[in-house]
């Protein structure tokens, strides 16, 4: 089984614990053809931003209370993979953090976007090609947009996504314990 995890709101912490980045459109229908995320080449800019504001941007992020252990039950279950919408610019940062915080030999691989796809988009093109059991998020555009594609989702509650209609296939977690009750249950088939 392949368990998919967002990072930034479900497994680190956002800056002051606040997550306004939070995309509240629950109306984007599936993309009518497969698009696969096409990562361009590097350029001088790719390499100072690489150097600069990624280096700082996520070093003081936190891991969520709770988030290790859904991760480790994910993997006592499956295979782990990080999908974030974080920047390939940002890899050797993001490695460094999962390493940092004892996810790396939870996780088997980082998918990070290098595309001109917004992260909703960029999520729904990797896991049209990958047979995920469940993906976990907390943006409500992403949310939506998988389930409609027929992804089952765990959505972390953050107070910008609580309140909205979310498609059948969305199930609402009030933090990273319920995430690994919900692990688990779909491990068993429930």
């Amino acid at each position: 089984m392949l368990w998919s995890f967002d990072l930034d709101g479900v497994l680190a912490e956002p800056p002051f614990g606040w997550n306004p980045a939070i995309d509240q459109d629950v109306t984007l229908a599936p993309a009518s053809d497969v698009q696969r995320p096409s990562v361009p080449g590097r350029h001088v800019v790719d390499r100072l931003l690489e150097s600069s504001w990624y280096r700082v941007r996520y070093f003081k992020r936190p891991p969520r209370a709770g988030a290790r252990e859904a991760v480790r039950a994910a993997a006592q279950c499956g295979r782990v993979m990080i999908l974030t919408g974080r920047h390939e610019r940002g890899r050797r940062q993001t490695q460094a953090w999962l390493e940092r915080h004892g996810f790396d030999s939870l996780v088997e691989e980082l998918v990070m976007n290098g595309s001109p796809l917004k992260s909703a988009r960029f999520k729904e093109a990797v896991l049209r090609v990958r047979d995920a059991a469940l993906h976990i998020d907390d943006d409500a555009a992403t949310c939506a947009l998988l389930a409609r594609n027929g992804v089952e989702v765990g959505l972390v509650s953050w107070p910008r996504n609580r309140g909205l209609d979310y498609p059948d296939g969305v199930t609402r977690c009030d933090d990273l314990e319920d995430v690994r009750t919900l692990i688990e249950r779909v491990a068993r088939g429930d």
